[in-house]
Formats: structure tokens, C-alpha cells, sequence
């Protein structure tokens, strides 16, 4: 897959499926649409694009599902050919009818573009769906409209996971996701605690605009070159030993070597507990054991086909 970081005059060399929205979360209603731009694309022969935006452009109180890296990697997983990223700033003082002659039409030679029902875009949000195909059909291209997709009655939105990965509901939010949520993250000393346990675990960062996963242990499926893992997750501040700011700790259940410095994935399956602060260390590996036996237990085989991904 190739990127392109968005700037006037970008040129991709050839004719385009232009799949358009911001893509937080790639999230099941996402999908749908991704596949529809990839069925034309493939049917005339154009290149599957994605046009999106960066992760932290225009975030403000509203965090976002995943970053910029786990959305493009997610993204390939699914097909796309190219991704052009813009700064969400300057695309935002763009008028809608230039959006679509010059950037769309001009940049990304679009022949058809795909967009969600409710898509809005251009200088103070004024482009619509309507003004989008208007604009486009009497340049010779095409806009397609992705209806709004619901589940149990309710439209999927990345508003919606939000609130469930905020509640700790890791399964209702892979249901609207249509598959776990997850980290992909590069792994970081930590203070050796779990290690002197017999747990040894390892550390990753959480950046401060992505949506806040409800403090808990849960249990986890850990990719480490292309093979899963039964994972048992904590996200905290590890109160009963010297508190640190929230982070992702992970004990790999089945794994050895040294992980310093390497991606992993981690992809949430079910919550286990409460963060709790035990009364001492032997308190804790009781429980540690319990939530092992559970993970195991609750995980069974695991098959990357299960999770929507491959």
C-alpha cells in the first residue's frame, strides 16, 4: 500500500476508487463502504484509494479509536492500494466545489468516489452528499452512496465505540468494530516487576488522544510475528507496586525472548476484572493465576479468521 501525504498537485498516476471519510475506528459501517469502493475499483480497473485524514487533525476533547499507524495498517489489511492522509486544517478552508475539482477530480484523476450517507465536508462543513455528486457528475465522474448501516437498531458510529471501550466493554465495541478492538504498539522497558513474579510482562505506552479503555484486566489475543498468543492485559497504573501513568501491561501466556523494541498487536476479547491494589505480591500471583486459567479457558484456540482479519 502505498502513502501520500496530501499537498495540491499530489499525483497518484492513475484513475482512481476514491473511498472518503476520516475512518476512526475502520469500524464495521467503514468496511462496507471500503468493500463497495473496492468492488468498483477492481470491476473498471481503477486503484483502490482511500482519502482520510490524519489521526490527531482536528481532535480536540473527542479522542479517537485508533492512531494514525493502526488505522493504515488496518486499512491494508483490508485491500486498499493507496492512502492519501491529509492535515484536516487545510482541507477544512477548501470550499466544497474546489474539494471535488481540484483535489478529487484534479489530484486523485477520481472517477468514482465513494462516501457515506452522512459526509460532510470543505469550508465550514457546507459540503454535502448532494453538492459532492453534483460537483463531480458534471466533471464525467461518479459519486456512490453508502447508506447508514445499524446493528440491533442502532447506527454504527465510532461515537458509539467510544462510549462502549469507555465502559470496558470490549465485546459489545467488536461487535460494532466487527472485529476486537486493538493495539499495535512497540514494546517498552518496564520496571521488571512482573518478571520477579514469575509473570514477566511486557509495557506499552497509550497516547494521550486515544479514547480512554476502561481502567481493567482483560483478557487478550497478542500477535508476535504473525502468530497469536493467549494474552492476559492490564490497563493501569499498576497500584499495588509505585503507581505510573496509565499504560498497557501484558503477560504473554506460551511466549519467551525478548519483545524490547518490537511491535507487538494486542486485540481485546473479554474483561476479566477490576484494576485492583492487592494487599501483597503473593496476593496478586494468586490472582494472576486465576485470571491465566480464565483467559485460557475463555480463549480456546485462536484463529486469526475469527477475529475479521487475516
Amino acid at each position: 500500500m502505498k502513502i501520500y501525504n496530501y499537498k495540491p498537485g499530489t499525483n497518484i498516476g492513475k484513475k482512481t476508487a476514491v473511498a472518503l471519510g476520516y475512518f476512526d475506528g475502520v469500524h464495521a459501517a467503514h468496511r462496507r463502504l471500503l468493500s463497495t469502493a473496492k468492488q468498483i475499483a477492481e470491476k473498471r480497473g481503477l486503484l483502490f484509494t482511500v482519502f482520510t485524514f490524519t489521526a490527531k487533525a482536528g481532535v480536540k476533547e473527542n479522542r479517537l479509536i485508533y492512531s494514525t499507524e493502526e488505522k493504515l495498517a488496518l486499512l491494508e489489511s483490508l485491500g486498499v492500494e493507496a492512502v492519501v492522509l491529509a492535515d484536516f486544517a487545510d482541507i477544512s478552508e477548501i470550499s466544497a466545489e474546489i474539494f471535488a475539482k481540484d483535489c478529487l477530480f484534479g489530484d486523485m484523476d477520481c472517477n468514482v468516489a465513494v462516501a457515506g450517507f452522512d459526509f460532510r465536508y470543505g469550508k465550514c462543513r457546507a459540503g454535502n452528499i448532494s453538492i459532492l455528486r453534483t460537483a463531480l457528475e458534471e466533471l464525467g465522474a461518479e459519486c456512490i452512496v453508502e447508506p447508514e448501516h445499524t446493528i440491533d437498531g442502532e447506527k454504527i458510529s465510532s461515537t458509539k465505540i467510544k462510549e462502549l471501550l469507555v465502559q470496558g466493554d470490549v465485546e459489545s465495541a467488536r461487535k460494532f468494530l466487527g472485529y476486537p478492538y486493538q493495539l499495535i504498539c512497540t514494546v517498552e522497558h518496564g520496571k521488571g516487576i512482573g518478571k520477579k513474579l514469575g509473570f514477566p510482562t511486557v509495557n506499552t505506552k497509550l497516547e494521550p488522544e486515544r479514547a480512554v479503555l476502561k481502567r481493567g484486566v482483560y483478557r487478550t489475543a497478542v500477535e508476535i510475528s504473525g502468530k497469536l498468543y493467549t494474552g492476559i492485559t492490564n490497563i493501569g497504573t499498576c497500584p499495588t507496586f509505585e503507581e505510573r501513568e496509565t499504560h498497557a501491561e501484558t503477560y504473554i501466556i506460551g511466549y519467551s525472548g525478548s519483545l524490547y523494541g518490537e511491535k507487538i498487536r494486542i486485540l481485546f476479547l473479554g474483561r476479566l476484572r477490576d484494576e485492583k491494589k492487592f494487599n501483597s505480591p503473593q496476593e496478586l500471583i494468586m490472582q494472576i493465576n486465576v485470571d491465566k486459567n480464565k483467559a485460557i479457558e475463555e480463549n480456546g484456540e485462536l484463529k486469526w479468521q475469527e477475529f475479521g482479519q487475516s
